[in-house]
């Protein structure tokens, strides 16, 4: 063998080993950058708007049986809150008040007569103060709230012959209870967030008075004392502004 031939040979061995041991080698691996979660940690302010129906069971009035009558229409207002969230438990705390307009007119007619009552019942507002707690998926956000209710109805009754004669009693009354309810919020944006809701109000069996309202013809006519058992579902839309530093990092997901 000359030497030329020998020093192309070692030449061609070296480079294999060389080509073999790279194989070998692992490349360094540079982590992908962490993904941050949504928090829902901090404070809120928003508004809502939705309907509701309700049923109102009145009692006797002047010896004569109502049937219950249900109101329904419309409730628009504002709430605001607190959360604060530690993995994917969010509980936190929140207040709402609603205008409202949802009423209805029962009719109850005189055995033997032409004379009739019409009893109508109207929520013109409604607030509550609950408590939430909720699961997060990132910036979906399931929660249940609970807490107290507070309202207050406007009731009327009118006798009438429905022609010529009508005389109107009116009363109103604030009553409380409770509001339990359950909802979706999704943060569309950092600090903007989309809420629907569903709440149970119940206020109890509360007594309110109907009194002779600007009819001269009932002067001296000594006031009814009525009750009625209430109750109502709201169904809401709503959008809340979010004052928790654009969504800060939770989280770090890889």
């Amino acid at each position: 063998m000359t030497t030329k031939m020998l020093f192309s040979a070692i030449a061609l061995t070296v480079s294999t080993l060389t080509s073999a041991m790279a194989a070998d080698v692992t490349m360094p691996y540079k982590a992908a950058p962490a993904a941050a979660a949504f928090s829902w940690t901090g404070c809120y302010v928003g508004g809502n708007v939705g309907g509701g129906r309700g049923v109102n069971e009145q009692q006797p009035i002047v010896g004569q049986d109502f049937t219950a009558n249900h109101n329904s229409g419309w409730l628009a207002g504002v709430q605001g809150g607190c959360d604060y969230q530690v993995g994917s438990l969010v509980v936190g705390v929140e207040g709402q008040f609603d205008w409202a307009d949802m009423k209805d007119t029962s009719t109850t007619l005189i055995p033997g007569g032409a004379i009739g009552f019409l009893l109508t019942t109207q929520l013109d507002r409604v607030a509550t103060a609950t408590g939430r707690i909720g699961y997060a998926f990132d910036r979906v956000l399931f929660y249940a709230k609970g807490g107290a209710a507070f309202a207050h109805f406007n009731h009327q009754m009118t006798q009438t012959d429905f022609a010529a004669l009508s005389v109107d009693f009116k009363g109103s009354r604030d009553v409380t209870g409770f509001v339990v309810g359950a909802g979706l919020e999704y943060a569309l944006l950092p600090n903007l967030s989309l809420k629907a809701e569903y709440n149970y109000f119940d206020f109890g069996t509360n007594g309110y008075t109907l009194n002779c309202s600007g009819n001269p013809g009932c002067a001296g006519v000594p006031f009814f004392p009525a009750s009625v058992r209430q109750n109502m579902q709201t169904v809401m839309l709503g959008v809340n502004w979010r004052f928790n530093t654009a969504g800060a990092p939770l989280v770090a997901r890889y």
